[in-house]
């Protein structure tokens, strides 16, 4: 169940202001996530996941491979909430580009990095 899922997963995405993709449905995948953790860390403690040793090996990566998972969700999703706030800031205004020249030419490239990025999933 946790190899199907994740083989299979893909992520909701929304248009935001007609430039770019986010991703959306952060609870629903942060909840799946630590469901299977757990699942996964609930099995070890069974006495037939202990004596196959492949559903050790299976359990123990795929366990590995959901841990890393959330950490880079984790990751993602403050720079994506960063840069919803940031855009709102230095896009929404032209007065900001006149007043932080510096701090805006810094966040336009940002922007374009992150754009980058996003049009890649």
């Amino acid at each position: 169940e946790v190899r199907d899922r994740w083989m299979k997963q893909e992520l909701n995405l929304v248009l935001y202001q007609n430039r770019v993709r986010l991703i959306r449905g952060w609870d629903d995948l942060f909840t799946a996530l630590d469901d299977h953790t757990g699942g996964l860390i609930l099995m070890r403690s069974s006495p037939y996941y202990r004596a196959v040793r492949e559903f050790q090996e299976d359990g123990n990566l795929w366990e590995d491979r959901l841990t890393k998972l959330r950490a880079a969700f984790d990751a993602w999703i403050d720079v994506q909430r960063r840069w919803v706030y940031l855009e709102g800031i230095f896009f929404g205004s032209a007065d900001i580009k006149n007043q932080l020249p510096a701090e805006w030419s810094r966040f336009k490239s940002v922007d374009g990095e992150f754009i980058t990025l996003m049009r890649r999933i």
